[in-house]
């Protein structure tokens, strides 16, 4: 009989294969026994009660089964949930912490990719991207008028609002083009963040001073709406505002007020309430808005690294340590 610890990976199907692929697996059956979802659905409560009981390391990631107080009190053994995404909210109750489990998320591996995007949707926007392509593509012509002049991003003052993983990484991305970089963010240390050559701000200036304001708060009850009609009206002429992170940071039906205006730019990722946008909203219409459909975070082809970050997480579990990102109780209850 193995004495080695068992692990459970709850994900299943094609999204398993990407975020848990051979060469993942191969890792985890390296230090412990790895027993595999092969419903091809998500685990009922009671299929995930019936499978925990001797299991020490449990991996998941979107489309997690729900760790309920009645689940937590049928596995003794479990020491570590390990989320190969983001939020752990919609499925670990605070049963969990209360039997002292470790949980921990690939949150780190997501920001990169977020950061990417942003990065991407600013240079799209300040350089009228979409713009040029569509005339060429409907005009066949090189004459190609855009609603402002292409611009760069070099030298601008930079704006974030939020300047947690996402925001951090969009910082150093941005150092090679030497801008003026400024965030608002008040649970966030000064001190902490000194590396990114940034200074905090107010929300009035960011929003009034800036050139371009990328979106990285998490949507939380105190951040809902946070961009509202009177905020969004401080946005200056000829600004791009990004938003990666929650749609419901802003105001959507303000947003489009300002946006038929023309006196700014948007690069949307995210939507609030509807996602999908619906095919009739008035944004699709817009010349000055790039519209993507919540895809900011890693491209499929790379789900693998956060599979890999949950083995990773596991292994320092069972090793005796903690890993440095574990969530907190006070960081799970703040969490979008």
């Amino acid at each position: 009989m193995s004495t080695r610890p068992k692990a459970l990976v709850t994900a299943y199907g094609e999204l398993a294969q990407r975020v848990y692929p051979d060469h993942v697996r191969a890792q985890l059956e390296g230090f412990a026994d790895a027993q595999y979802n092969d419903l091809g659905r998500r685990f009922t409560e009671t299929e995930l009660l019936a499978r925990v009981g001797e299991v020490e390391a449990c991996l998941t990631t979107w489309g997690a089964p729900q760790f309920t107080p009645e689940v937590i009190a049928g596995a003794p053994r479990l020491k570590i949930i390990a989320h190969a995404a983001g939020t752990v909210k919609s499925f670990v109750s605070p049963a969990v912490f209360e039997q002292g489990i470790v949980v921990t998320n690939a949150a780190g591996v997501i920001a990169r990719y977020v950061g990417e995007m942003a990065l991407l949707l600013t240079l799209a926007s300040l350089r009228g991207l979409p713009q040029y392509d569509r005339a060429l593509k409907q005009e066949q012509a090189w004459a190609v008028q855009t609603s402002r002049p292409p611009d760069t991003l070099r030298g601008k003052r930079v704006g974030l609002i939020g300047f947690g993983l996402t925001g951090r990484e969009f910082a150093s991305l941005l150092a090679p083009f030497g801008v003026d970089l400024v965030y608002y963010d008040p649970h966030v240390d000064p001190r902490a963040v000194a590396a990114y050559g940034g200074r905090p701000a107010s929300l009035e200036e960011v929003l009034t001073s800036c050139q371009v304001i990328s979106v990285h708060a998490a949507s939380l009850p105190s951040t809902r709406r946070l961009l509202n009609a009177e905020r969004l009206r401080m946005i200056q002429d000829g600004a791009v505002l990004v938003n990666t992170a929650r749609g419901a940071l802003v105001d959507l039906e303000a947003l489009v007020e300002e946006l038929r205006s023309g006196r700014f730019s948007a690069a949307l990722d995210v939507f609030d309430p509807d996602e999908p946008l619906p095919a009739c909203h008035p944004l699709r219409d817009l010349p000055n808005v790039i519209l993507t459909p919540h895809v900011a975070g890693p491209v499929p082809t790379r789900y693998w690294e956060m599979g890999k970050k949950a083995v990773d997480n596991v292994r320092t579990v069972l090793s005796g340590k903690t890993p440095s990102d574990a969530i907190t109780p006070q960081q799970f209850e703040t969490m979008a």
